[in-house]
């Protein structure tokens, strides 16, 4: 285990964080997975909503912070995919205004910043990447990378169910979990 902490900690120095697993492409025209791969009925605003809602909210989830973010740098793209759609930026930074300031970028290189050999988001934010959107009307799956500084990153997949009337609700997380 002390080996396994040691490489996860030594690679993130190296390199930054790694990327989400990809996923579907997604449709510039919609802002959503196309719809060859797309899980059908699945709102990808809500469902990206709740995935950050989760991940901010959650100490155990993004390491740092319970809605502590000022300021949260949101690639614009899922994970293999084309952008998300102005709509779905916009819908997404509204609901989260309370939050925290949703900002979205192309890149997380617009916003990393290198000081001492480690790179690093701004004082005060966090720099989140989104996979694309896998499963189907129930249940979909969501890989979220946080990234904070060169010791400071976290990556792990949601679990986002439809509760119908209640909407999109992450119920908890599959698969591998790393911590930098």
């Amino acid at each position: 285990m002390a080996v396994l902490v040691g490489l996860l900690v030594l690679g993130g120095c190296a390199r930054g964080p790694a990327a989400p697993a990809a996923g579907p492409a997604v449709s510039a025209a919609e802002g959503r997975p196309s719809a060859a791969r797309e899980p059908a009925g699945v709102e990808e605003t809500e469902v990206y909503t709740a995935v950050l809602r989760q991940y901010l909210g959650s100490r155990s989830d993004n390491s740092f912070s319970v809605n502590g973010f000022a300021t949260t740098y949101v690639v614009a793209r899922a994970i293999g995919g084309e952008p998300l759609a102005d709509d779905t930026r916009r819908r997404i930074a509204a609901a989260l205004a309370a939050v925290t300031d949703v900002r979205f970028v192309a890149t997380r290189d617009e916003v990393i910043q290198v000081r001492d050999g480690c790179p690093q988001a701004p004082a005060g934010s966090i720099v989140i990447t989104l996979g694309a959107i896998a499963g189907d009307d129930r249940e979909v799956q969501v890989p979220v990378n946080g990234f904070v500084a060169c010791l400071g990153a976290t990556w792990l997949t949601y679990v986002v169910h439809n509760g119908d009337d209640a909407g999109w609700t992450v119920t908890g997380t599959t698969g591998e979990r790393s911590i930098a």
